[in-house]
């Protein structure tokens, strides 16, 4: 019969059978595993829980020189657009998200499901090329990228001079959808259209109430109900494409000028400005459901109008400090390089949510 220990031995014989137990389990363990002492390795800190992702802001900053389409120093939103066309992989030995601790990555865009012909841009002559390049360099953005078959562009209807709630025939905005795009013989299936790009109501504002350029709203209040129906137009334009089946809509909106004027604008024009941060919010809000605060990081926002997804694109961070060289001597206008400024925002815009890519 063996001999009875007493409380501290008994204490003492469990504690070294204990340790003896885990390191016979640790050693069967290292075997399994192959490794080479026999020991379990520790994980390195942070593998066993990568990060939450961050939410998309929708943004990157423009190379200041404008000219080159490129961006130098994207924002959270930017990488994880950029992630989209490699399969956003976590590692290039093919490792998951979590066993580098890297955050996870989004899912990549589908490619190849809208057509060429099934994109649609509309708007006035910040597209037009009389006026601006934007048009011609988001092709170029979106050939490069492989979303768009070399020396093919999405259709387009914009005109220089169009406004939202105004005008007649090509230079009314919602006439270039309803009675061109809808109708266009050039295409043999018009009225299937996935995607709109437009702007607009710049024109509401320059051509038909030019007291918002020296007297703005709320102030002003025959320029405010000028700026409420070009909004509301849009609106409903936005609405009316979707029941005819598009799924997504870019809505691009316009840079601050410069105040003292001169060219297209009255000299000096102290409203353009207020006049142009009156309109915002409400047309954030038309396309995104609320206004949001812009910067240069998260130039955009993302809503739902009537079911399908708005993006809304905010122009003026990236234009700030940059009036001289990125508009034109007509004071109104895009240059080169804020043409290809206001492109990349754009296709950048769409890669993070993952439009016609």
């Amino acid at each position: 019969m063996a001999a009875k220990m007493g409380p501290r031995l008994e204490g003492l014989a469990a504690r070294l059978w204990s340790l003896s137990f885990a390191a016979a389990t640790a050693t069967a363990a290292g075997c399994a595993s192959g490794s080479d002492d026999g020991l379990l390795q520790a994980a390195p800190p942070g593998a066993d829980d990568a990060g939450a992702g961050s939410s998309s802001g929708g943004g990157v900053r423009p190379d200041a020189g404008g000219g080159g389409g490129a961006f130098d120093d994207a924002s959270a939103a930017g990488d994880a657009a950029s992630t989209r066309d490699d399969g956003g992989t976590a590692g290039d030995d093919g490792s998951s998200p979590a066993s580098d601790g890297a955050a996870p990555q989004p899912a990549p865009c589908p490619t190849g499901g809208v057509t060429a012909d099934q994109v649609v841009m509309l708007g006035d002559s910040y597209f037009d090329p009389l006026f601006s390049n934007a048009a011609l360099d988001l092709f170029t953005d979106a050939q490069n990228a492989g979303a768009l078959p070399a020396s093919t562009t999405y259709r387009h209807y914009y005109q220089g001079g169009a406004s939202m709630n105004s005008g007649s025939l090509q230079f009314n905005i919602p006439y270039q959808y309803e009675n061109e795009a809808l109708t266009d013989i050039a295409v043999p299936t018009p009225k299937d259209i996935k995607v709109v790009i437009m702007d607009g109501g710049g024109n509401d504002v320059l051509i038909n109430d030019r007291t918002c350029l020296t007297s703005p709203p709320p102030g002003n209040t025959g320029c405010a109900s000028t700026i409420q129906g070009a909004v509301a137009r849009a609106q409903a334009l936005m609405k009316e494409a979707v029941g005819n089946g598009v799924q997504q809509i870019v809505f691009l909106f316009y840079p601050h000028l410069d105040t003292a004027g001169g060219g297209i604008l009255p000299t000096p024009a102290p409203g353009v400005n207020d006049t142009l941060d009156y309109a915002y919010p409400l047309a954030e809000t038309a396309c995104c459901g609320a206004p949001f605060v812009s910067s240069l990081q998260t130039y955009s926002c993302t809503g739902v109008v009537s079911g399908a997804q708005c993006t809304f694109i905010d122009t003026r961070p990236a234009f700030e400090g940059h009036t001289a060289d990125y508009i034109k001597n007509d004071m109104v206008h895009p240059t080169p390089a804020g043409a290809q400024v206001i492109a990349d925002l754009i296709w950048e815009a769409m890669k993070a949510n993952c439009v016609a890519q």
